[in-house]
């Protein structure tokens, strides 16, 4: 059973770092360091978060001491990724697994799929696969902060069941790939990342779990790839549920436009996923999107697949000491 953090309290300390690609504009950082302040919060940040290396946010060195010091420090109560992009793979060599701290929060997503993998492996806590620090700004588009991404990321702070995972308010249909309930953890990210996880010392457990995956600006070949070296390699065998994300710039998601040689990504799923047996629904909205649902990973999750729903049966949190 995974171990619980404790609830964030109404003044905590959040510990932002960078482990990945460098932010693009100072105003964004102080507009996000705002929001949370103005909710009673203490924003303290790794010294190097800040730093570029090429598409990273400073050396893998630097990125490392920013991230071993979020996990250790006493008194942190929640590790915030400021966003994501590319390069916490490179971490994992790099972090002293035996010496961090007491379990606390741990939010973000996309590349941060990779330390979310870490702390399953090396720590065992619920993790938030959830919106980055950045999000918390006045930014409109494709990344602005909605009301439902908002809400469902401050109740997954909070030590109670989310429940039903919301439907995305501009695209809600769930697609039914395959019938049955399940109750079990939740496990997975961005599907790229998990892949790539493979015959690492963070390798992803998949077994007895309900599978949730997502990525974003890919060719549906290439989520044809990825699932497909999923299967392969044995992590679909035993999976308890799948649950696939929303399109964000997928090729041909639903009806192709393209060549007739194509497959849409539903194609796609229902060739390799529905044969599996077990409940299965498309077009969840977590991970890359306008509307975000936060998954607490490693919490429990009941999926059904002909009532077309995801919920969160189990608080990612505990009662605050």
């Amino acid at each position: 059973m995974a171990i619980k953090p404790p609830a964030l309290p109404e003044r905590a300390t959040i510990a932002v770092v960078a482990p990945a690609s460098p932010p693009q504009t100072r105003s964004d950082i102080e507009q996000a360091t705002a929001y949370f302040e103005s909710r009673g919060h203490e924003v303290v940040f790794g010294p190097n978060h800040r730093n570029v290396h090429g598409y990273l946010a400073g050396t893998d060195e630097e990125r490392a001491a920013d991230l071993q010091w979020a996990l250790s420090e006493p008194g942190i109560d929640m590790v915030h990724a400021l966003e994501g992009g590319y390069g916490t793979a490179r971490l994992h060599p790099l972090i002293d697994w035996g010496a961090i701290g007491d379990p606390r929060i741990v939010c973000g997503f996309s590349d941060l799929t990779a330390l979310h993998l870490f702390i399953a492996a090396h720590a065992g806590w619920v993790s938030l696969y959830g919106p980055s620090f950045l999000r918390f700004t006045r930014t409109k588009g494709d990344y602005e902060l909605t009301r439902e991404t908002e809400e469902w990321f401050h109740r997954a702070l909070r030590p109670e069941p989310l429940g039903r995972v919301f439907e995305d308010p501009e695209d809600p249909y769930v697609l039914t790939l395959a019938d049955g309930v399940a109750e079990a953890p939740l496990v997975g990210g961005c599907l790229t990342l998990l892949c790539s996880s493979i015959g690492t010392p963070y390798e992803v457990d998949t077994d007895g779990c309900i599978l949730i995956v997502e990525d974003l600006n890919t060719e549906a070949y290439l989520i044809d790839t990825a699932l497909n070296h999923l299967r392969l390699a044995g992590k679909l065998d035993n999976i308890a549920g799948f649950a696939f994300g929303t399109s964000v710039n997928l090729g041909y998601q639903t009806l192709p436009e393209g060549p007739e040689s194509m497959l849409s990504i539903e194609e796609i799923l229902d060739e390799l996923i529905a044969p599996l047996g077990v409940p299965a629904i498309a077009n969840v909205p977590f991970g890359h999107g306008k509307h975000m649902a936060t998954m607490p990973l490693g919490a429990k999750a009941r999926i059904n697949g002909a009532a077309k729903s995801l919920e969160i049966v189990e608080a990612a949190v505990e009662e605050g000491k």
